[in-house]
C-alpha cells in the first residue's frame, strides 16, 4: 500500500511533449512536512535533474518526491 495514497500531487506540464507531466508528493523527503513547490523544475534530455524542487520551512531546499511521468 502506498503511503501517500490519498495525498494531493503536484503537476508540471511538459510543454515539449516528450516525458509527459511530471507528477510530484508535496511533501518533505527529510521530516514529511508540507512543502511548496517551486514554479519550475529543470530537466534533460535524459529526465530530471538531480537537485532540489520545492522549499521546507524547516529543512531548507529540498527534492519532492517523484511519483512518475503521466
Amino acid at each position: 500500500m502506498c503511503t501517500y495514497e490519498n495525498f494531493r500531487r503536484i503537476t508540471y506540464h511538459d510543454k515539449s511533449g516528450y516525458y509527459g507531466d511530471a507528477i510530484f508528493i508535496p511533501v518533505c523527503s527529510n521530516c514529511g512536512r508540507f512543502v511548496k513547490a517551486y514554479a519550475f523544475i529543470s530537466v534533460t534530455e535524459f529526465g530530471l535533474k538531480d537537485k532540489p524542487n520545492a522549499h521546507c520551512s524547516k529543512c531548507g531546499e529540498v527534492k519532492m518526491p517523484f511519483e512518475g511521468f503521466l
